[in-house]
């Protein structure tokens, strides 16, 4: 169980995701997804908290990508609690660029990710740190290619969060279901990797269930 303590800094970090539109001034500063809903429950929780929540989602991104502004834009801040949410994209622009994620590729994404939790560690080892697996639905038709690097990418992330023993918001599986029962565009829009308000809803639910805050 994820402790909130008063004045907590949560920082959360990943790609277009957990960047959401997200914009540098207070209005948008949270975006309009995950990220934005985990907040405000929090927010109405621990109103008395003065919590500090902040959204670092940079669209496109990818874990290399988090690697070079870390020191920036997650470790500066010193937050208590980080969420990582990246990984998608790891394979989304191979795919474009008509490759594929191979064992060398994902043994260095690996190494990567465990850097980002390891150099938290050594920051501050008391600070709680959650990853979230990347989700892909079935369509279009194009996701359907990359579905074996997706999932052998979620196997790698599983043994990651256990070696580390950090917690790890599972969404792939979920996300899947509820497209099965009400349609993939209901819960990602075209692309099948971009949640629509009803898809962040369920990745913000995951994210409590996972830290039973």
């Amino acid at each position: 169980m994820l402790n909130i303590q008063p004045k907590d800094t949560l920082l959360f970090i990943g790609d277009s995701i957990t960047d959401c539109g997200r914009r540098d001034f207070f209005q948008a500063n949270l975006g309009q997804g995950y990220v934005n809903m985990i907040a405000g429950d929090l927010y109405r929780k621990f109103f008395h908290y003065h919590l500090n929540i902040i959204n670092r989602g940079v669209s496109g991104n990818t874990i290399a990508d988090l690697v070079e502004r870390w020191q920036s834009d997650c470790l500066d801040y010193q937050p208590d609690i980080i969420t990582i949410q990246i990984g998608i994209n790891d394979i989304w622009h191979r795919y474009s660029a008509e490759t594929h994620l191979t064992p060398d590729g994902l043994a260095q994404f690996i190494a990567h990710y465990r850097y980002l939790i390891q150099s938290v560690k050594a920051q501050n080892a008391a600070t709680h740190i959650i990853i979230v697996e990347p989700f892909l639905l079935p369509e279009p038709e194009f996701n359907q290619a990359m579905l074996t690097d997706l999932l052998a990418m979620n196997q790698a992330i599983s043994q990651l969060a256990e070696d580390e023993a950090v917690l790890l918001v599972k969404t792939h599986t979920i996300m899947n279901r509820l497209a099965k029962g009400l349609g993939c565009t209901t819960v990602a829009g075209q692309d099948g990797v971009h949640p629509t308000s009803f898809g962040h809803a369920h990745l913000a639910e995951r994210w409590f269930v996972t830290t039973r805050v």
